[in-house]
Parts: structure tokens; sequence; C-alpha cells
């Protein structure tokens, strides 16, 4: 497993041992990171995708879908 090194001031240290063992709590934090990366990756490709294959939306159409979920 490769070993990262980072310098940190005490007062991080110590607000981040609060929370349990430093090197799971870096690695925690790590995850959630790459995660929150991922996310916008993912909502970026998603807007490219709309931005490419647009939805035309008829009213009268919405209106009928509406009408048809109510009579169910």
């Amino acid at each position: 497993m490769p070993t990262i090194s980072v310098r940190i001031s005490d007062e991080e240290r110590k607000r981040l041992v609060k929370y349990g063992p430093l090197s799971e709590t870096v690695r925690q934090a790590l995850e959630m990171y790459v995660r929150e990366k991922r996310k916008r990756e993912v909502i970026e490709e998603l807007r490219q995708y709309q931005r490419e294959h647009p939805v035309h939306v008829n009213a009268d159409e919405i209106v009928r879908i509406i009408r048809e979920g109510r009579n169910h």
C-alpha cells in the first residue's frame, strides 16, 4: 500500500485527531474528496448530454399525462 506524507500544523492535527485515528480520518477525507470530484464529473457529463440531446416538451402532452395519472 502506498504511503503519503503531508505537513499539517499542530492545530490541524488536533482537529483531525478529534474524529479518530489520523490515518483513518485522512483516508475518509480523501475518499470524500474523490467522490465529490466524480459527482461533479458525472453532473457535467449529464449537462453535456442534455445540451447535445435537448428535450422538447409539449404542454398539451404534459396535461394529458397528468390527467391520466389522476384517473388511475
